[in-house]
């Protein structure tokens, strides 16, 4: 299938708010393929990156994507609405304070950040079967970064040990546990991702980064409340 058409299905899912698309065609492609069609997607949509999700594929090379700037907003008065979502994952996320070149190592990165935030990724899908997509087709499906609170600014920075997470949804709980990071810890996404950057989405300052979660994808489907916790911080908002 030519990218033009791994294109025009998801942008007609994006503008539809549907979850319908066949995932076969995008499971076959490689990365290079996967960042054409991601980045044709936005291009399409006349979308506008409102910040960068980063993560480790399987073969140890960091990737990104965006999350639209439509869907980001600050809790607790964000809204999205509840088409496409599938799940939350609750966040440490970064705020560059300054530019970060290839070639760089973790004491480079950290010394970079300007400050930390708790968040949460609202993870969505334009795919029918988000989990049969592999890495590739999950990459230009924006890795179903589909939207996200971003929450108060972390005194504890990149600390999680020990801490416990717990969500609740529509006035119940739907998840208590400690945290745990996907990628070992808070930087690591972003050290991967620091040293493959793509030109699409290069890391200036003031760019806002989320790293992966800390809970894993938590399942959630239609409209109700958030509450994330997180320790003694806490941010609220409401999927409508």
């Amino acid at each position: 299938m030519q990218d033009a058409e791994l294109i025009d299905r998801l942008v007609a899912a994006q503008r539809n708010g549907t979850s319908t698309v066949d995932c076969m065609p995008y499971s076959q492609i490689d990365r290079a393929t996967a960042y054409r069609v991601q980045t044709g997607v936005l291009e399409a949509l006349g979308a506008k990156v409102g910040m960068l999700k980063t993560a480790v594929h399987p073969d140890g090379v960091g990737v990104v994507a965006p999350i639209y700037a439509g869907n980001v907003g600050n809790a607790p008065g964000f809204r999205l609405t509840s088409s496409q979502v599938v799940g939350l994952e609750v966040e440490v996320g970064v705020v560059l304070g300054r530019d970060l070149p290839a070639g760089v190592d973790a004491a480079r990165v950290a010394s970079a950040v300007d400050h930390y935030f708790l968040g949460v990724e609202i993870c969505g899908s334009r795919y029918a079967d988000r989990k049969a997509s592999g890495p590739m087709g999950g990459l230009a499906d924006n890795m179903s970064g589909l939207g996200y609170a971003i929450g108060p600014t972390r005194r504890l920075g990149a600390m999680i040990e020990g801490i416990e997470i717990t969500l609740e949804f529509a006035g119940k709980q739907i998840y208590a546990g400690p945290a745990k990071h996907g990628f070992g810890n808070v930087l690591a996404s972003l050290v991967a991702y620091a040293n493959a950057q793509h030109p699409s989405y290069s890391l200036k300052a003031g760019t806002i980064v989320t790293t992966g979660s800390m809970c894993g994808l938590v399942a959630v489907d239609g409209p109700g409340h958030v509450v994330a916790g997180f320790g003694d911080e806490q941010l609220e908002f409401d999927i409508a």
